[in-house]
């Protein structure tokens, strides 16, 4: 109708306190929404759409009880097409900073993110990431490792890290890498990072033998000396380009030297423990340390170099008393028409009870090494049913019933046959290399951790077999003589007659895997060009 006013639309007004600067930035920020959501609505965007765009944004990202925006769920079952995808590892701060990405993405848009291209480095994955309705062009980067000052990635140095310290050889890592399918590092990689872990390596190892020394000394009342056990470990099984020769202290049982010897050294393997012993003394020469005794595995060698100073030589009883046992082994059994003139009857129940009382005779023989040839020499009068030269508290003399278990010797011959094994053992020859009873079972469990880390099939660089060493000796260190839970007896076909029983031990702890790491860290953050920049600042 002509002249007729068209009614005003209802409206309500929002008063703002501020001052005539804030008022200007907020009707900047006005303006600001008022152009992006024209552009996105085609229309033309009034101050009340403006600020309802703002308050759903606020409520939809603060707001906990908003049902449009449901939680990440835990549990997702995954596409069977899609179980071959590649994994990468991520550090707890790179996923953080992925989350406060987004976070301030959704601030001020509203499209949905979707990766565009994922980018593998080693065990890191870099993506790049924008918009699915690609409006706004908003692109995105994340890493899932942060980097060091060298510019290279955490995650890939830790991982490295990880694989040296374990004692893993280059192929099981690369196989199981490549079958998880959790990325690759590369060979040339892999010896950059050697150059400066395996010092670190080193470093750490000076230190716990260098404690561990300490330990020892300190475990004697009377501060004059040491004792120590050694023995050699061949890097390979004939004709070994590497040895390891170990000295481990009667006390703590800890490592207190483990010296490399080489082809360098001397192109004969089998002269490699005397040079090791020849270093190890040198060592402890330096370190101002005396060894009282020195207890090895019979190397007639070693033995000429101990007895030529005032350190007393022992030798190891297990090893002696195995040789009486092979002895043994050869006059109680064989075959059958040979009965009579090699081995006998009398003596084919003997072999087990001679080696028990070989070892009895060692044990108690007060170190005296006449009293350790008569206690041997009364094996052959006891198993002829002899007791005047039986120790006063053995059963056969205590008992007035005793009878004989074993077969009583009544060949000539046969007493002749035991009697000449008896006295060319070594350990009737040489008393005097046995009366402490010492043996070296420990310095034997050590070649078995560095079976870990070193293996006899492997030849290694004089570099990576140093490096390897070092670990088997830090992982000794810290877990030797390490508290059982428990004992059990469990049957045992190789050894009935076992009495001690198996311990359960605690778990095994590696600390000087942090402390590797640690110093490993220190070189990267602290190098020597900027310690010492910093120390002329």
């Amino acid at each position: 109708m002509a002249g007729q006013v068209r009614a005003r639309a209802a409206s309500f007004k929002i008063e703002i306190t501020g001052n005539e600067d804030q008022k200007h930035v907020f009707k900047a920020k006005l303006q600001h929404i008022r152009t992006i959501l024209g552009t996105k609505m085609d229309k033309t965007v009034t101050t009340r759409d403006v600020l309802n765009a703002a308050m759903d944004t606020w409520i939809s990202l603060n707001d906990p009880l908003n049902q449009r925006h449901p939680r990440p769920q835990q549990y997702i079952e995954v596409e069977e097409n899609k179980t071959d995808e590649k994994i990468f590892l991520a550090t707890e701060s790179s996923l953080q900073n992925l989350i406060d990405t987004c976070e301030q993405h959704n601030a001020y848009c509203k499209d949905r993110l979707k990766v565009n291209k994922m980018v593998y480095r080693g065990h890191v994955a870099t993506a790049s990431v924008e918009c699915e309705n690609q409006t706004s062009k908003h692109k995105l980067k994340w890493s899932s490792s942060p980097h060091l000052p060298n510019k290279q990635y955490l995650v890939n140095h830790r991982v490295q890290h990880g694989y040296a310290c374990s004692g893993m050889l280059p192929s099981h890592y690369e196989r199981f890498v490549k079958g998880a399918g959790m990325g690759y590092i590369t060979c040339r990689k892999r010896k950059q990072f050697k150059q400066t872990h395996t010092d670190c390596i080193k470093d750490v190892y000076k230190d716990s033998i260098e404690e561990a020394l300490h330990e020892e000394i300190g475990s004697y009342e009377e501060l004059d000396g040491i004792n120590i056990m050694t023995d050699a470990r061949h890097g390979w099984r004939k004709n070994a380009k590497d040895s390891s020769i170990v000295a481990i202290g009667e006390k703590t049982h800890k490592v207190l030297n483990c010296c490399h010897i080489t082809k360098q050294d001397d192109i004969v393997s089998q002269r490699h423990e005397l040079k090791g012993t020849e270093k190890v003394y040198d060592y402890f020469a330096e370190s101002d340390v005396t060894i009282k005794v020195h207890t090895h595995d019979r190397n007639l060698s070693v033995n000429k170099l101990i007895k030529g100073t005032l350190t007393q030589n022992q030798n190891d009883v297990w090893h002696g008393v195995k040789s009486v046992k092979k002895a043994m082994k050869n006059i109680t059994t064989g075959p059958q028409y040979k009965k009579g003139q090699t081995w006998f009857e009398d003596l084919s129940d003997k072999l087990e009870p001679v080696v028990t009382h070989c070892n009895w005779a060692v044990r108690n023989c007060e170190e005296n090494p006449e009293k350790l040839k008569s206690n041997l020499s009364s094996i052959v009068k006891h198993y002829k049913y002899d007791h005047s030269s039986c120790n006063a508290s053995s059963r056969c003399k205590q008992d007035k019933n005793y009878e004989p278990s074993r077969i009583v010797i009544s060949n000539p011959k046969a007493e002749q046959l035991l009697t000449k094994t008896i006295e060319n053992s070594v350990l009737f020859k040489s008393p005097n290399d046995y009366v402490l009873g010492n043996d070296t079972s420990y310095v034997e469990s050590f070649n078995n951790v560095m079976n870990v880390y070193t293996d006899k099939r492997i030849a290694f660089s004089d570099k990576e077999y140093n490096a390897r060493s070092n670990l088997a000796v830090l992982h000794w260190n810290e877990n030797v003589d390490r508290p059982s839970t428990s004992v059990w007896n469990p049957p045992d076909h190789r050894a009935p007659r076992r009495q001690r029983g198996k311990k359960n031990y605690k778990e095994r702890t590696y600390k000087f895997r942090n402390n590797i790491w640690n110093t490993y860290m220190q070189s990267i953050f602290n190098p020597p060009g900027r310690r010492m920049q910093r120390n002329n600042n």
